[in-house]
């Protein structure tokens, strides 16, 4: 598992896009990337799956039944397999997973999890805005509460 490399893939293409204030658009990074991103209804078997990544198609599948934070999130965390994982993506290991929080990620899933965090909550930013609440900080990157207390944590150890 390689963290700091999804970290610093992130980090790159925030300074390759010049991006220096939150709110971070993962939609619009992902097209500038020559990425489609589309969202749709999954059918009732695949309703409990946030998005997934068709490596055939370039394209990033999103559930638009999911709540809009969830939807950003999930935009990042595909990319992030776009990026670190492209070649897994199209093997036959590639796997669209339904949401299941009582079970393990496997090590893709974590790298594309702390891709994604990073990019939409890069430390930079927030070394610049830290001292507001939890729930300021989540209105101002747009993403959920959780995703806050995960990178407080993963930065400075704050729970």
């Amino acid at each position: 598992m390689d963290m700091a490399k999804a970290k610093q893939k992130a980090n790159d293409l925030l300074e390759q896009f010049g991006i220096s204030d939150p709110y971070i658009n993962p939609v619009l990074i992902a097209r500038e990337l020559g990425v489609q991103v589309k969202f749709a209804t999954f059918s009732q078997e695949f309703s409990n799956v946030s998005g997934f990544y068709d490596v055939d198609t370039d394209t990033i599948f999103v559930n638009e039944e999911e709540y809009p934070l969830r939807q950003t999130f999930t935009v990042a965390h595909e990319l992030g397999h776009r990026i670190l994982h492209k070649d897994w993506a199209a093997s036959n290991q590639y796997r669209v997973l339904l949401r299941n929080d009582d079970e393990p990620k496997d090590s893709y899933e974590k790298e594309a999890d702390e891709f994604a965090g990073n990019l939409l909550v890069p430390r930079f930013l927030l070394d610049k805005y830290k001292q507001l609440s939890k729930q300021d900080l989540s209105k101002l990157f747009a993403v959920s509460v959780p995703v806050i207390n995960i990178r407080l944590n993963k930065e400075y150890g704050i729970s």
